[in-house]
């Protein structure tokens, strides 16, 4: 109630003060950094940097922009009143925030510099009103921007970094940093945010933070469209933390297409498609050392097409299958690793049946150890009764091989069905196959079932 009260009192003094009132812009933004937070919050190192150069490229991009830095929160509430006269009849409000943000009983907040905010010992009704005094509101500030009557609203919050504040006393460990969480923007608006909720954000080893350096790239581009920035950042950001950190939108806007940098230049000129020159041999084989499986298979099947079936086929097959073993080899649990594997195991099936004459001596040893791998796979992926499926098809091709028999085994006992499995375990463990180390799982796993 008090930091509505506060905020009702501004607005009412800065209402008064007419004549100091900014005038709008067809596209108008506040840039705020943060970086210079006392010690128990911890200081940034890039924000200043990120904030200066985001403010310097929307200048260039033909915005009137308010720029702000290590503000305190009446600063930053002063900023955001006059960013909000701004705002009438705009084509394009966008705010952006670089600092340490966190997430407060459910709503997020921006932390001004000597807040003097503390989570220790509060439960989340007086860390919620402590919030709302000491800190500042995001969704104050979209609000505010969709009822100033902007037609389209920005709001980029790279305020995901860690911070020790973030933790109350009953979550202090490290592994919860306290990001913030998910908004829902009104109708017009997009809501960026430097990673997703609930996680932090890398603040950058250079001189801008990680998000905020992909951001510019795309900002600066002729022809790309409000969404089509922002993606084209999440992609960057991905690529550059292998994962680690994955920037999320919220959009509801509406209306026609926004290019913030122009349209493209010119449009590229029309040529006549070009059909690439078939791959050799040599080709498909490299495609295979290097794991590129599906670029391999359809490479197979192009070269089956116009040259038929044939004997071409079995080297990188058998290639590709030995790198699926390698990736299965030691594998306890799913992995991004094993979906690979089962995919490659299900192309080498398709050109087994498409490359490979049905009457090949090896058609049906490879046909085999495909569906066993595959089955592999899938036990580890979850799968259980389709694996049972790929070990059922691969016994009858190879009957000496008492592997997929052992697998099976698996599968049942995955799947609860242990007599079948302990009837397999004990094929398995037969003395007419010459599998010395098939033979010896099966035997302890007979061991275990007892």
């Amino acid at each position: 109630m008090f930091s509505r009260l506060l905020w009702c009192l501004m607005l009412i003094v800065f209402a008064v003060r007419t004549d100091a009132a900014p005038k709008s812009s067809a596209r108008t933004a506040l840039v705020i950094g943060n970086a210079k937070y006392e010690a128990a919050i911890g200081p940034l190192r890039n924000t200043d940097n990120d904030a200066k150069a985001v403010a310097k490229t929307l200048r260039d991009l033909g915005f009137a922009v308010i720029e702000k830095h290590n503000v305190t929160r009446d600063q930053l509430l002063r900023a955001v009143l006059e960013f909000r006269a701004t705002l009438t009849d705009a084509e394009v409000g966008l705010f952006y925030y670089a600092g340490h943000g966190i997430a407060v009983a459910g709503s997020n907040y921006l932390l001004p510099i000597k807040s003097g905010y503390t989570s220790e010992g509060g439960d989340d009704v007086t860390l919620r009103m402590l919030a709302e005094t000491k800190l500042f509101n995001v969704e104050q500030a979209v609000a505010d921007m969709k009822a100033s009557g902007a037609r389209c609203n920005l709001v980029i919050l790279d305020a995901c970094r860690t911070t020790a504040v973030a933790r109350t006393g009953r979550t202090r460990d490290v592994t919860n940093p306290g990001g913030l969480t998910e908004m829902k923007p009104p109708a017009g608006s997009l809501i960026a945010f430097a990673t997703d909720a609930g996680q932090t954000a890398l603040d950058g080893d250079g001189t801008n933070g990680l998000y905020t350096e992909e951001l510019l790239k795309h900002l600066r581009t002729p022809g790309l469209t409000i969404e089509q920035v922002f993606k084209r950042t999440r992609a960057g950001v991905l690529e550059r933390s292998e994962g680690g950190q994955i920037p999320a939108e919220y959009s509801r806007l509406v209306g026609d297409d926004i290019f913030l940098a122009g349209p493209a230049s010119s449009p590229p000129p029309i040529t006549a498609p070009t059909t690439p020159a078939p791959l050799t041999l040599d080709d498909i084989a490299k495609l295979a050392a290097t794991g590129k499986s599906r670029e391999c298979i359809e490479a197979l099947q192009q070269h089956a097409q116009s040259h038929g079936t044939g004997d071409y086929a079995v080297q990188p097959l058998e290639t590709l299958l030995e790198q699926v073993k390698e990736d299965l080899k030691d594998a306890t649990t799913a992995s991004p690793k094993i979906e690979s594997a089962a995919a490659t195991c299900e192309l080498v099936l398709e050109a087994l049946r498409d490359c490979l004459p049905p009457d090949h001596e090896k058609k049906a040893t490879l046909t085999a150890k495909a569906l066993n791998r595959h089955g592999d796979a899938l036990l580890l992926l979850g799968h259980a009764d389709e694996a049972l499926d790929a070990y059922n098809a691969a016994i009858p091709l190879t009957p000496d091989d008492s592997y997929p028999i052992y697998n099976r085994a698996r599968a049942h006992l995955v799947l609860g069905n242990t007599a079948e499995a302990k009837a397999d375990f004990t094929a398995a463990a037969s003395t007419k196959f010459n599998q010395p180390k098939a033979r010896k799982l099966a035997e302890e796993a007979l061991a275990k079932l007892k």
